[in-house]
This record gives structure tokens, sequence and C-alpha cells, in this order.
């Protein structure tokens, strides 16, 4: 049994594509930050405040891995000093998950599930404009 497959236009395929992710990188970088410091104000909003170190931690941090590859993090911790314990604020997932003693208090999860709708339109919105020009 032979198969024989023959593809035609696969070059301007594949041009059509690469001016899709030219389009998709700029609007697309924005959105996400857009929807980064939505769910960081939604986090902050969520956090239990004792000395508001731990509020005070929560950011959004951009790692641009290479010119298609772009991440965005919303961070809890790190970087802040908590005045009680004089040390960097190192227990965000402790009041997130809990620990054997202290129940957990849910403030990135339930943050990025607020924003979850507003991420996936963003992605949706990003990808059909990168698609209809070409």
């Amino acid at each position: 049994m032979k198969l024989d497959i023959e593809i035609t236009g696969g070059q301007r395929l594949v041009a059509h594509l690469e001016e899709a992710i030219k389009r998709i990188d700029p609007n697309m970088k924005e959105a996400l930050r857009e929807v980064a410091r939505r769910v960081v104000q939604d986090a902050k909003a969520l956090c239990p405040v004792d000395t508001g170190s731990l509020q005070r931690s929560i950011r959004a941090e951009e790692y641009p891995l290479q010119v298609n590859i772009y991440r965005v993090y919303v961070i809890a911790g790190g970087k802040i000093i908590n005045p009680k314990t004089r040390k960097k604020v190192d227990y965000a997932a402790y009041v997130e998950y809990g620990t054997s003693r202290a129940p957990a208090q849910p403030f990135l999860r339930p943050a990025l599930e607020q924003n979850r709708q507003i991420l996936h339109e963003v992605l949706t919105n990003g990808f059909k404009e990168a698609f209809k020009g070409g």
C-alpha cells in the first residue's frame, strides 16, 4: 500500500504564520500586562493583613524569554522585609495553602480565578486580530 500526500502552498502558510506572530507580539504583551495588573490588584484586596508586608510583596514580574516567548508572573513574597521578623516575606504559600496549625487563607488563586474569563478573552481576541490581517 502506498500513500502519497502533496501539500501545496506550504511556503505561503509559513509566511502567513510568521506575519501573524509579528502582529500578536506587541498587542499580546500589553494585554497580558493588564491582566497581571488586575490579578495583582485583586490578590492585594483578598490578602489577609497583619503587618501588610505580604500584601505589599504582591507584584507582577515579566520574563521575556525569546523573541516570541513572553511570560508574566504574579508573585507574592520576597523583596519586602517584615517589620516584626526583620526577614524577607517568605510565607505566602503558608497563607495561601495553610499549615497543620493555620487554616488556608487563599488570595492568589481566587484572584486568578476572578480574572480567568478576562485572560481567556484577551488571548482569544489577540489571536483573532493577528490572523485577521493575513
